[in-house]
Formats: structure tokens, C-alpha cells, sequence
């Protein structure tokens, strides 16, 4: 009976085994090294901003944002607004846009702001810890509304919390 392992035959599986092993860590370095994660900014930032138009009718707007990597999608919308915009506005954003070196684009439109009927929206801002800072347009012809934002705190409350 001949043998299975011969010489050739363990040589070429023990260099390609090693090298890929070898490949890997070298890969795995690097990543660690030099691949950085975005910072995660998704919640609900609380917008304060001068000169909104009479449309908005409140002084405060809302942004919510969700974040996938450096991809983003957010709803603007008022502060005084009802617990089913919010549900609607977070399946379904009006904004879409991209987070690179904590700078925010958002591009969409603001329908849960009612009296603005459905205002195209460009926003940018810079992110830095918890605050947001930028501008952002109603309309094409608008000026720049510029804004500061605060990350506001979540509020969720454990079933048994809400049970008691």
C-alpha cells in the first residue's frame, strides 16, 4: 500500500496554508492600523437656528438621523410633533446624505413640515462629540439658515419600568 503523504504533496499544502495565515496577518494589521469607523452620530439632534421662515411655525426643529457606516438618512422635523410623524419619519426619511471627516450632507425634502408644503431641503453641517454645526436651504432660492444642533439624550424606557 503506497503512502497518501508524500514529500511534494505535504510541502504544497504546508507553503499555501502558511501563506495565506501569513497574508492574513498582514491584512488584518493593516486594517487595524489605518480602517477607522465613522463616529456614530445617529439620534435626534435639536436644531436652533435663526431666521426660519413663517412656515415652520415653530423656533426649534428636530433632525433625525440614521446612520449606516458613512451612508445617513434623516427627517427634519418640527419639535412640537406627534409620536405617528415621528414612527413615519423614521421608516420612511426624506433626506439622504453622507457623513466624511464629521462634515454631514443631507439632500431631500421636509414634508412633515405642513405649512411649508414640502420644501426641497440641502443641509451641511460639521459634527463634533455631541453638536452639529452647519446650514441648510428650504428651497432653492433660499438663503442659508444657519443652525447649531445638540444631540439630544434617548429617552427609552425598559418594559418594566413602563409595567410599574
Amino acid at each position: 500500500m503506497s503512502s497518501h503523504f508524500n514529500l511534494k504533496t505535504l510541502s504544497f499544502y504546508g507553503i499555501a496554508i502558511g501563506s495565506v495565515v501569513i497574508l492574513f496577518n498582514v491584512v488584518s494589521a493593516y486594517g487595524e492600523a489605518n480602517i477607522k469607523a465613522p463616529p456614530a452620530i445617529n439620534g435626534n439632534y435639536r436644531l436652533k437656528a435663526k431666521n426660519l421662515p413663517e412656515c415652520v411655525n415653530s423656533k426649534d426643529l428636530i433632525l433625525h438621523i440614521q446612520q449606516s457606516g458613512i451612508y445617513l438618512n434623516g427627517s427634519l422635523l418640527p419639535v412640537d410633533n406627534n409620536s405617528h410623524a415621528q414612527a413615519i419619519a423614521e421608516e420612511k426619511p426624506s433626506l439622504n446624505g453622507q457623513l466624511q471627516n464629521k462634515k454631514v450632507e443631507l439632500v431631500g425634502s421636509a414634508p412633515f413640515l405642513n405649512n411649508c408644503n414640502n420644501p426641497p431641503v440641502q443641509m451641511q453641517g460639521t459634527v463634533e462629540g455631541q453638536k452639529m454645526q452647519g446650514n441648510f436651504t428650504l428651497s432653492p432660492n433660499s438663503e442659508k439658515i444657519e443652525f447649531i444642533a445638540e444631540k439630544a439624550q434617548e429617552t427609552k424606557q425598559t418594559e418594566a419600568q413602563q409595567k410599574h
